[in-house]
């Protein structure tokens, strides 16, 4: 017969694995429900729509060329491309009076009309023409939601970071936290590291092969830094990543406002930079 103080003993360490098991239900719950989650799966999903919409964006196009090669030359915006498949069809359709909504020039709008009275493609089928437009319609309407999408991340982003959002721009930010996988990991990361988020592949040949250290992963479409002239964005990056930094700790960790201390001294720096000069090595003494 067992004593009672060792039944007691067992009856502690069931209670309190339930305890334990009760309480990782509860962590992992909300870590599934938070609002972070769903802006990370939202950019992660939004950047899956932008790759098919790409290829399907191809596909069509390439398939359309056997009938009217040369519009592809003359229009450059793919969803406008697209959008004439579904909406015009035939090359033999493309007149003004089916041409007015598109082009809003008169010179773009002469230039497709010719194009399509002197095409060298073939005659197309209406069956054929009926599932390129088929597939057409369907990448139009990906890349609809995927705006939709992208809509959505920006919007909770700045209502999750508002600092960090306005700074980093709410595309940039639900960027970042995409890589990152959630508000607390972002929090934690050192400025370095925010400012090469998305640029791993540049950094693991740094690593591998030596090559040259990336100075900036998704911050590089930042309008403080794309602009500049190559030799002034690292500096640029720097800066910026280092109030991105300050900013996503004090959304995560506390409720001030602070952007408006930074952001109109990075823009004055940005202005500067753009006027600088690259820095010429000295001549080496023979």
């Amino acid at each position: 017969m067992n004593p009672p103080i060792a039944r007691s003993s067992g009856n502690k360490i069931s209670e309190l694995r339930h305890r334990l098991l009760k309480q990782a239900k509860i962590a992992v719950s909300e870590g599934l429900s938070g609002p972070d989650t769903h802006v990370v799966r939202a950019v992660q999903t939004a950047k899956n729509m932008e790759a098919l919409f790409n290829l399907l964006y191809e596909q069509t196009i390439e398939w359309y060329a056997l009938h009217f090669p040369e519009m592809r030359q003359v229009v450059r915006d793919p969803v406008t491309q697209l959008s004439l498949v579904v909406r015009v069809g035939e090359r033999k359709n493309f007149s003004k009076e089916n041409l007015h909504t598109f082009f809003s020039d008169d010179t773009s709008l002469s230039r497709i009309l010719d194009s399509a009275k002197n095409s060298s493609g073939g005659e197309i089928a209406p069956a054929t023409l009926k599932s390129i437009q088929g597939v057409a319609q369907a990448a139009i309407q990906l890349k609809e939601e995927q705006k939709r999408l992208q809509d959505f991340a920006s919007k909770q982003m700045v209502e999750l970071a508002p600092n960090f959002s306005e700074l980093a721009t709410p595309s940039i930010a639900g960027q970042l936290l995409s890589k990152a996988g959630s508000l607390k990991r972002l929090a934690e990361m050192p400025a370095s590291t925010i400012q090469v988020l998305g640029a791993e592949e540049a950094l693991f040949s740094h690593i591998k092969s030596k090559t040259r250290p990336p100075k900036h992963g998704f911050i590089f479409n930042h309008p403080f830094i794309k602009p500049l002239p190559k030799h002034a964005r690292g500096k640029m990056a720097r800066a910026l990543a280092g109030k991105l930094a300050i900013c996503i700790r004090v959304d995560f960790f506390g409720k001030e406002r602070i952007v408006g201390e930074y952001k109109p001294k990075l823009e004055a720096l940005s202005r500067k930079l753009a006027k600088s000069l690259p820095h010429r090595k000295p001549f080496a003494r023979q």
